[in-house]
């Protein structure tokens, strides 16, 4: 199952959704990021905060929308207020961020909502392999 997160410049909201979902991840998904407009790097703050909490951000970098797969199952748009090409995935989720100015309770909450999204995931397809037996 592939997901993507994307917001505007990947460089916070996105790749931190891209970084928790690697994390979380149990073989089950790939997890992309892009942004609609690429910064040139990572955001600091959110990278000095990552790092604080014991998260690597090495070989993490803005990326642009084209270098998603052409195929989503699951494009999460973090919020920030952009307009994705949704029609390259089955579901779109908005994790509905672009309130949150405090990058330390934004990243409590993108850690939060990718453990859920997972989970939902994993859940959803364990009922469908179960109905097809």
């Amino acid at each position: 199952m592939k997901i993507a997160f994307v917001c505007n410049g990947n460089s916070f909201k996105s790749i931190i959704g891209e970084k928790f979902g690697n994390e979380f991840n149990d073989g089950t998904f790939e997890i992309f990021s892009a942004g609609t407009k690429p910064a040139e790097k990572l955001n600091e703050v959110g990278k000095k905060i990552m790092e604080s909490r014991g998260y690597s951000m090495d070989g993490y970098f803005p990326k642009d929308m084209d270098k998603l797969p052409s195929k989503l199952d699951v494009l999460v748009k973090m919020g920030c207020n952009i307009d994705c090409p949704i029609y390259m995935a089955d579901k779109v989720v908005n994790f509905g961020l672009e309130d949150v100015t405090d990058k330390e309770k934004c990243i409590e909450l993108i850690e939060i909502k990718v453990k859920e999204l997972l989970e939902t995931l994993r859940r959803g397809r364990k009922k469908e392999s179960t109905a097809s037996c």
